[in-house]
C-alpha cells in the first residue's frame, strides 16, 4: 500500500523515520558490496530497483486513501538476499516519491511498510523452510518465493491499513470491511508473479538468484 502521498501527523512521520533509520543503516553495514565487483550483479541490483518503481507506479486507488498495488519485493530480497534488498528498496521508495510526487516527510515509514516489513517476512519464511522442510527445489519455489509473497504481501498490507485507520483517522470498519478484502486476491497475484520470476531466474540465470543453493534444492545436500 502506498502511504507516499497521504496526509500523515506529524508524530507518526517522524517515528517513521527514527525507525527507519536503524534499519536502513544496518542493512548497509552488513550488505555484501563485494558482490558488485562483478558487473554484472551491479546491473541487476539495478535492474531491481527499476522493477520496484515501475511496479509501485502502477496504482490502482479504491475510496479514500487506499491506494494498492503489487510489491515485488519478495522477489528483489530473494534474488539479492535481505541487505542489499532493503538499501535498494529503500532507494526505490524515492524515486517513487520523486516520480510520483509524494511527500518526503512520508518516506520513513513508507520504506517500513512497503520494503522493510515483507522483506523480514520473506527472509523468516524462507528461513523457516530451510530449517524444517526437505532441502527441495519445489520447497524453495512453493515456500520461499510463492508462500514467502503472499505473507510479505498481507503483512504489508495490513501494516499500511493500520496507519490509515491510527494515523490517517479512516473508520476501522470501512479499512478492514471493505478495503482490505481487496488484498486477498492481491496477494494469490503477488504470489503467483513471484513464484514466476523465481523460477525464471533459478532456471535461466542462478546467479541472479543469491539465496537459491544448488547444493541443497537440487542435490539435497
Amino acid at each position: 500500500m502506498d502511504l507516499t502521498a497521504l496526509s500523515l501527523p506529524a508524530t507518526w512521520t517522524i517515528a517513521g523515520w527514527l525507525a527507519a533509520a536503524p534499519v536502513f543503516g544496518c542493512a548497509a553495514w552488513v550488505a555484501p558490496w563485494s558482490r558488485f565487483g562483478e558487473s554484472e550483479l551491479v546491473h541487476v541490483w539495478y535492474g531491481g530497483i527499476f522493477f520496484l518503481v515501475v511496479l509501485w507506479s502502477i496504482q490502482a486507488t479504491v475510496g479514500a486513501g487506499f491506494t494498492f498495488h503489487l510489491l515485488g519485493v519478495t522477489a528483489v530480497a530473494l534474488s539479492m538476499g535481505p541487505a542489499l534488498a532493503i538499501v535498494g528498496s529503500a532507494l526505490a521508495v524515492a524515486l517513487l516519491i520523486v516520480v510520483r510526487d509524494g511527500l518526503w516527510v512520508n518516506g520513513g515509514i513508507a520504506f517500513l511498510t512497503m520494503s522493510a516489513l515483507p522483506i523480514a517476512v520473506t527472509w523468516v519464511t524462507l528461513r523457516f523452510a530451510e530449517r524444517f522442510l526437505p532441502p527441495n527445489f519445489f520447497i524453495y519455489v512453493f515456500v520461499g518465493a510463492f508462500l514467502g509473497a503472499a505473507l510479505a504481501f498481507g503483512a504489508a498490507g495490513l501494516a499500511g491499513a493500520t496507519v490509515l485507520t491510527l494515523a490517517a483517522g479512516l473508520p476501522r470498519e470501512l479499512v478492514f470491511g471493505e478495503y482490505v478484502p481487496y488484498l486477498l486476491y492481491l496477494a494469490f497475484g503477488e504470489a503467483t508473479v513471484t513464484g514466476m520470476l523465481v523460477t525464471l531466474g533459478v532456471a535461466y540465470r542462478p546467479r541472479w538468484v543469491a539465496t537459491f543453493d544448488d547444493a541443497r534444492y537440487l542435490k539435497g545436500r
